[in-house]
């Protein structure tokens, strides 16, 4: 399930690619019992390149850290 802080925003995901250009992410549905648990796939959304199939994990901050 969607974090409904995420599921509220309207964004658009892209990563760049080594050549400069940019390709969009694309959500994808994961298996939670596939996963390592400890590695927090609950609070957590999986994206995927539509040009190179690199993954893209976004969760929220649980522990309140900043990232900087």
């Amino acid at each position: 399930m969607m974090d409904p802080r995420m599921s509220a925003m309207t964004v658009r995901l892209q990563h760049r690619h080594n050549d400069g250009g940019w390709s969009d992410l694309e959500r994808r549905a994961h298996d939670p019992a596939a996963s390592d648990p400890e590695r927090g796939w609950a609070d957590a959304q999986l994206f995927v390149c539509t040009t190179c199939e690199e993954e893209v994990r976004i969760s929220t901050d649980q522990q309140g850290r900043s990232g900087r």
